[in-house]
């Protein structure tokens, strides 16, 4: 009888629990590339949001409102300049040597009361005006030397958006206690709260650019009252 003959096909192989650790070692390294690209993203946004508080944070320190490439310079027939401000503490008078920084006064101590919002034929005293300011006001005021002509082209442009205004022509530069530019007599000067524009006449357009930079809360007054408040007859 013949011998059966062994079968030559191998056993298959039994699992191995070295093979189970080697498919478990590449998912830790997966993990680990993760964590390494969270950390990225979460960098990446960290910066992001740095920049963007870095950025806010020079457009508050720049002043929150008007327009910076005009806040000096030439707009049509004005000339714009801005200045430091001076304070705003409430005063009865100002101190005998005392002298603002700007022609018109654009800051610092002023009256407890604000003058009251409207078109005078007669002058309106400085530290009042100066109030206003602070409210957020732009203030109108010409020398005695303009011409009729150019006061009527202010007050029609006055009518048109009275909110916010005060028209006005200038008292003698002795009771004005700042140095007035040279033939400040034949100008008008626009203000808000430590800005200046200069103006050889009435121009309309820059006219209006100076009052839609600077009046009310988008402006740089440091009370930001609403400008429905700003009515003409209120203070």
């Amino acid at each position: 009888m013949a011998k059966k003959k062994k079968s030559r096909v191998p056993a298959p192989p039994r699992p191995v629990q070295a093979r189970e650790r080697r498919v478990q070692a590449p998912q830790r390294r997966v993990e680990h590339r993760d964590a390494g690209r969270s950390r990225i993203v979460f960098l990446a946004i960290g910066v992001a949001v740095l920049v963007a508080a870095i950025a806010a944070g020079i457009a508050m320190v720049g002043g929150g409102g008007g327009n910076d490439a005009l806040a000096n310079g030439v707009d049509g027939a004005c000339v714009r300049q801005t200045y430091p401000p001076m304070g705003r503490q409430h005063v009865q008078s100002l101190a005998k040597d005392f002298q603002y920084n700007s022609f018109p006064p654009s800051s610092g101590p002023h009256f407890p009361v604000p003058a009251v919002y409207n078109i005078y034929d007669q002058p309106v005293p400085e530290i009042r005006l100066v109030h206003n300011l602070e409210h957020g006001a732009m203030v109108v005021q010409y020398g005695p030397k303009v011409s009729q002509q150019t006061i009527g082209q202010i007050a029609a442009w006055y009518a048109d958006d009275p909110l916010g205004l005060v028209v006005a022509p200038l008292p003698p530069a002795t009771e004005i206690k700042a140095k007035p530019p040279a033939g400040w007599e034949n100008k008008v000067f626009l203000t808000a709260w430590t800005h200046v524009a200069t103006c050889s006449g009435f121009d309309e357009q820059a006219f209006t650019n100076f009052r839609d930079d600077y009046r009310g809360p988008g402006g740089d007054g440091p009370e930001k009252f609403p400008l429905s408040s700003l009515q003409p007859g209120g203070t």
